[in-house]
């Protein structure tokens, strides 16, 4: 067999079949971004992708060295209150209730209560509409109200009759 008898069979360069999505203009959130070349990226999933596993190790270990992990699940927190929470909610079996001190309804945990004193009794949430002054538990609430706020509906009508 002579050199000139070997075939080579030459394939085409595919894309590879996971793309990675950047981020090229980021906006408010924190996207993550690769240590060493600055490239950000949608999700860490694609950082992970693009990194080795010995760089995504060093990441992670720097990205997490001061928070709290959840060792039944293991997701990490960067507060005692958001740990405590997420322990209270997702693996507490027996509910240990916690009650309103002036209403007496039940809650899974003593978090649950506080929002509920803030929001019921204490009325620290509330916030007023602007046009007609219909108060509601907290201010999300509000721009669906603006929707269908007679005050001002009423407002856009007399407008509109007075350009005529």
């Amino acid at each position: 067999m002579s050199s000139l008898d070997i075939q080579v069979e030459v394939k085409p360069l595919l894309p590879s079949p996971y793309s990675l999505s950047t981020i090229s203009y980021p906006r408010k959130r924190k996207y993550p971004t690769c240590p060493l070349c600055g490239i950000i990226f949608l999700k860490e999933l694609d950082l992970k992708h693009h990194l080795t596993e010995d760089q995504w190790v060093k990441y992670t270990d720097s990205k997490y060295e001061n928070c709290l992990r959840c060792e039944e699940c293991c997701l990490f927190f960067e507060t005692t209150k958001g740990y405590m929470q997420h322990h209270g909610k997702v693996h507490e079996t027996k509910y240990k209730y916690s009650k309103c001190s002036i209403c007496n309804k039940k809650f899974k945990n003593k978090y649950a209560v506080k929002f509920h004193m803030k929001q019921v009794h204490q009325k620290t949430t509330r916030r007023k509409c602007p046009n007609c002054g219909k108060v509601f538990y907290n201010k999300y609430l509000i721009p669906q109200h603006l929707q269908k706020c007679p005050r001002l509906q009423r407002g856009i009508i007399e407008n509109s009759l007075e350009e005529e």
